[in-house]
């Protein structure tokens, strides 16, 4: 799990992004702020949608670490190992390049939202492809 920043009509946003181990995207979400209490309702609805991972590797950002100690605290991820070693984190670093690429295209919060879950669905199905090798 990671986040990035996107420029948004002149406005940094934010944009959390989680993968499995193979590179393919569980899931995005957009948002203004970069906080605990964004941090919190990403991984908490990672967790509604996937269950509890063995493992979550993030970058040392202090927003995700304390929202992940909220989160083990209220009774979810408390069998989750929570990984920041830098090196870790290389693979979903280098899956935002795409979308960085496309920064001063966005225009408004909804249509970059639209956009970019576009552009993982696409990315994703060229993921699968290419690993089954049907590419």
């Amino acid at each position: 799990m990671d986040e990035t920043y996107i420029k948004i009509k002149g406005r940094w946003h934010y944009l959390y992004r989680a993968i499995d181990a193979d590179g393919l995207t569980l899931d995005i979400w957009l948002r203004k702020k970069r906080d605990t209490q964004a941090a919190y309702a990403f991984l908490k609805r990672l967790h509604k949608q996937f269950g509890q991972p063995r493992v979550i590797v993030t970058d040392k950002a202090p927003s995700i670490g304390s929202a992940f100690r909220k989160l083990q605290r209220n009774g979810l991820y408390t069998k989750t190992e929570h990984r920041t070693v830098k090196y870790l984190n290389n693979l979903i670093e280098q899956d935002h390049r795409p979308i960085k690429r496309l920064n001063k295209f966005y225009r408004s919060l909804r249509t970059a939202s639209s956009t970019i879950k576009g552009m993982e669905t696409i990315r994703g199905i060229y993921k699968k492809n290419r690993r089954n090798g049907t590419l």
